[in-house]
């Protein structure tokens, strides 16, 4: 007799690691997202990093792309995966053009141009590049959860006939 172990962990077989990595992360990047505006319009103490106003409206962007794929991947539908996809690409781009920006800045600064000799990387560090790491972290824990339940679940048997 088979024990079925993913049963007794209670890992489930539908939509709902997505839809809650989709939940998680959209909270997460609205909830900075609108940390980050409110301190570029100085509602808030000024933090290191969050002074872009227009990279907190990105960030809410990102968050409004995977809440609106809550909904269809708990359901378990497989459109909810488009809406993560594009949340993915958009947080992507979003990281690649930081890394950029902080590229350019560190030229500016080692060519010791006048407007780079007070450049601090620390102020590079914006929520837009710790955010995709995070995110990545997140998706490699959710990928390791589902090869977890494809090795926990046994194998099905064949039956043969006589």
């Amino acid at each position: 007799m088979s024990r079925i172990y993913s049963d007794a962990i209670g890992v489930p077989d539908d939509g709902t690691w997505p839809s809650i990595l989709a939940l998680v992360v959209g909270l997460a990047y609205a909830a900075v997202g609108m940390v980050q505006v409110l301190v570029a319009l100085g509602f808030i103490w000024p933090l290191i990093g969050f002074t872009d106003l227009v990279g907190g409206f990105l960030l809410i962007i990102v968050a409004a792309v995977f809440l609106t794929g809550v909904r269809p991947l708990s359901r378990d539908e497989q459109e909810g995966y488009a809406f993560i996809a594009v949340g993915y690409i958009l947080a992507a781009v979003l990281f690649a053009l930081q890394i950029l920006v902080i590229i350019t800045n560190a030229f500016g600064w080692l060519l010791q141009f006048e407007d780079w000799l007070t450049w601090n990387i620390l102020n590079d560090i914006t929520p837009s590049l710790w955010m995709f790491l995070i995110l990545m972290t997140s998706t490699g824990a959710l990928w390791v959860l589902g090869h977890l339940r494809e090795r926990l679940q046994p194998a099905p048997k064949e039956v043969t006939k006589q």
